[in-house]
């Protein structure tokens, strides 16, 4: 069988066991309300309060879980285990390092994520669309568009009594991005993911495994990505909403590829299928903070910088903003 049949195989199967779990909730899970432990800065009011459409839990997904925040970095495959609708417009400005084999630049990215609630466990997600610019010094100056990527996630274990939950899922990124700005390679990417996350009073932990494979090991390379995100609301009384976090991002290089002989590879940002690549690890930190404004508005931001050296792949520093509203 295909690696695209095994992957499609895959998203029928998830889709098929959480559609069949939707159907056994037990009515501690469904229709769950919102936790009063989240705290907003302008307003705690929502503005609708859960209609049925069409069947319950699209659209709503996931109760319960409000009074955690939605990582910041790595956005492509950091995804969370909760389960909602939201829209998150975000913008990423990428240095690279002087001394890198790229030889300095930059890089900006704007992308629109969308994620859409089919049941209280089962969602879709768009996670990887978008524009960049790119203005490397081993490169011509250029910009235009990114890959597109999607899939679907599964929360299998649900506990609200011990704030934990956590969620499988898998996404397919296409091939179909301007090579000017390093997208639309040759080979598509399967990325099989799991993403956990644990409440302990004000402090929360979020952490997430990728493993992503591309549908031809000769033009892409297998890579590892893994991240670990933990924030605390320091002071819900006096700046409610306001959370500072710190995350850490992992990328690994399994195989290579029969590109170039480059040195570096993609990190997050696209696959190039580099030929001498396999064994290295680039790993990075961020620091900043997530601000609910509204039961239906945050915004985030990070500061990241490399703890791997920076010189020996494409991690100089980079800036992460977004806004995230939700349904």
């Amino acid at each position: 069988m295909s690696r695209h049949a095994v992957g499609l195989t895959a998203v029928v199967a998830l889709a098929a066991s959480a559609l069949a779990q939707n159907g056994s909730d037990t009515p501690q899970e469904t229709g769950a309300a919102e936790t009063p432990r989240a705290s907003y800065l302008l307003s705690d009011q929502r503005l609708h309060d859960d209609p049925q459409v069409f069947w319950e839990g699209f659209l709503t997904g996931m109760r319960a879980f409000e009074h955690f925040v939605e990582p910041v970095g790595m956005p492509i495959y950091f995804e969370s285990p909760f389960i909602n609708t939201q829209v998150r417009p975000f913008f990423i400005h990428h240095e690279f390092d002087d001394d890198s084999p790229i030889m300095g630049g930059d890089l900006n990215v704007w992308g629109l994520q969308a994620r859409i609630a089919l049941t209280e466990r089962l969602a879709f997600i768009a996670t990887k669309d978008g524009y960049s610019f790119l203005n490397a010094g081993l490169l011509p100056e250029d910009e235009g568009f990114n890959d597109i990527a999607a899939g679907l996630k599964y929360a299998f274990i649900v506990d609200r009594d011990n704030d934990l939950i956590a969620t499988a899922g898998l996404r397919y990124e296409l091939s179909n991005g301007d090579d000017e700005v390093l997208q639309g390679g040759d080979a598509g990417e399967f990325s099989p993911f799991v993403s956990v996350a644990k409440g302990f009073d004000r402090f929360h932990v979020i952490g997430a495994v990728t493993w992503r494979i591309p549908d031809d090991d000769d033009k892409g390379n297998q890579v590892l990505n893994w991240s670990l995100h933990a924030d605390y609301e320091i002071l819900p009384d006096t700046l409610p909403g306001f959370t500072p976090l710190v995350e850490f991002h992992g990328n690994h290089y399994l195989t290579n590829g029969e590109g170039p002989a480059l040195g570096i590879g993609g990190l997050d940002y696209t696959n190039l299928g580099t030929s001498d690549i396999a064994g290295d690890t680039v790993v990075w930190t961020g620091v900043g903070a997530r601000w609910r404004l509204t039961p239906h508005a945050s915004l985030g931001g990070t500061f990241e910088f490399p703890l791997t050296d920076p010189d020996e792949d494409i991690m100089g520093s980079r800036i992460m903003l977004d806004l995230v509203l939700t349904w």
